[in-house]
């Protein structure tokens, strides 16, 4: 449910004949917010604002403001500081809500001098998570995970059992790319997934992919780099001493690795790739730079790896991969927490419960690690759940709560939950229905007591 100036529009019931030129409106007016009347703490509501995607208006939360939506919310997002996605906001990522744009500094180069010696490719990429990483800048490791939270694939509901697949995957993170900016490149421009491979449209499939990589065959020593998202197939030998990466849905278009660049993925990726040797059911995601010779040929130049589970949740351990099929398999509802640059041994939270109350950290700790860390605002209360996976079993898990006295009625699955839904719909349009909104609002709404808009309402 949203307030839009004095109405009250609830998303579920309201069509895109009424509503695209209301939002066009506000998105054209960029200081009017939209608020989001999700959380009944936030009697005026939270500030929202509106983005062009794809041509089409679609709401948007306020940086920041994640934590302030209730936990069953679309928009909700546990605090920044659980996760690694604190230490870059602001710097690494910069988001522009006057513009709609998040602009995104990279440690990594889009350009490739080839006359610069291998080696010196492949040591300045620290994609572990080393302590030594600049925090003011992505790493390709970081990257990855912000294209995954971005697109929501780190959002689990029960309404999400077998709807993921990989033409969702690609579907929903070339959506999440749509407004995000590189220094010199907008991301979109910059990025290939695989489309879904069908042997009749191979030729056709073939084509394409030739024309995206069309502008990486210009002359001259410095060559342009683009980026590639997929589910790695294998790595397998190839001729002459080198090693090929071969994608699921791009079996005519292997990528070459070069000796020193397969030597470094093996090591600062080997937790990566035992996983995926030690459960069979899981699954590798590499993002990778790579360019293209004169003779049409992919050479990768730097790879990052992400171990996901067979619903596509990212984890990075055996005991994590167990704490996530748990709560799969018992209908949980929970924000899985990304490391972006940050190394495995900050106190980071593995996921968050969102269908306790509150919601809860759960944190996974060893010998090795130190306790969780306290929340810098004490107004976003949390409940915590430790396991450690060097002494102990697995505790007993908080059982669920529902949400109906924070949030109303259960609500119709939003479009992020929902990994299957139309490509023309955004994932961050809808809201759980909430209370009416108090009639005198806070200090940062706009405003007036609201007059409800269904489906059957014209003005």
């Amino acid at each position: 449910m949203y307030a839009i100036d004095d109405q009250l529009i609830d998303r579920a019931r309201v069509g895109d004949d009424y509503l695209q030129p209301l939002l066009a409106a506000f998105h054209r007016s960029p200081r009017r917010r939209p608020r989001c009347l999700c959380s009944a703490s936030e009697t005026g509501g939270v500030d929202m604002y509106v983005a062009r995607i794809g041509g089409r208006y679609v709401l948007k939360r306020m940086p920041g403001t994640g934590p302030h939506h209730a936990p069953a919310c679309s928009s909700y997002t546990p605090p920044a500081e659980l996760t690694g996605l604190a230490a870059l906001l602001g710097t690494a990522i910069r988001e522009q809500p006057s513009t709609g744009l998040t602009r995104l500094t990279l440690s990594f180069p889009l350009t490739r001098n080839s006359s610069r010696r291998r080696s010196e490719s492949t040591d300045l990429a620290p994609d572990s998570g080393s302590a030594d990483v600049d925090g003011n800048r992505l790493t390709l490791r970081a990257l990855l995970h912000f294209l995954w939270d971005e697109a929501g694939f780190v959002r689990w509901v029960p309404a999400m059992a077998g709807r993921r697949n990989w033409p969702a995957i690609r579907r929903h993170i070339l959506l999440a790319t749509q407004t995000k900016t590189t220094r010199s490149r907008e991301l979109p421009e910059l990025l290939w997934l695989p489309e879904p491979f069908t042997l009749a449209q191979k030729a056709d499939i073939a084509a394409r992919r030739t024309a995206a990589f069309a502008p990486l065959l210009g002359p001259g020593k410095h060559r342009e780099l683009m980026l590639a998202l997929g589910e790695v197939k294998d790595i397998a030998p190839a001729r002459f001493g080198r090693h090929k990466l071969l994608i699921k849905h791009a079996p005519d278009c292997p990528f070459m690795i070069e000796p020193d660049t397969l030597t470094h993925l093996r090591r600062t990726f080997a937790t990566e790739l035992a996983l995926r040797q030690g459960i069979p059911d899981s699954k590798l995601i590499a993002l990778l730079t790579f360019g293209v010779t004169a003779a049409g040929v992919a050479i990768a130049d730097r790879i990052a790896l992400m171990s996901v589970s067979t619903d596509w949740i990212p984890f990075e351990s055996v005991f994590e991969h167990t704490l996530i099929s748990a709560l799969v398999g018992h209908g949980r509802r929970f924000t899985k927490s990304l490391r972006y640059n940050q190394p495995v041994t900050s106190p980071l939270a593995s996921l968050v419960l969102t269908d306790t109350d509150p919601p809860t950290a759960c944190y996974l700790t060893t010998g090795a690690t130190s306790g969780p860390p306290a929340l810098t605002d004490a107004n976003l209360p949390l409940k915590q759940w430790i396991w450690n996976t060097s002494v102990d079993p697995i505790p007993a898990i908080p059982t669920t709560v529902s949400h109906t006295r924070r949030t109303g009625p259960a609500r119709t699955p939003s479009p992020r939950e929902n990994a299957q839904e139309a490509p023309d719909q955004a994932p961050t349009q809808e809201a759980p229905p909430c209370p009416t909104p108090s009639p005198h609002p806070t200090d940062h709404s706009t405003n007036t007591p609201c007059t409800r808009i269904s489906a059957n309402t014209t003005s």
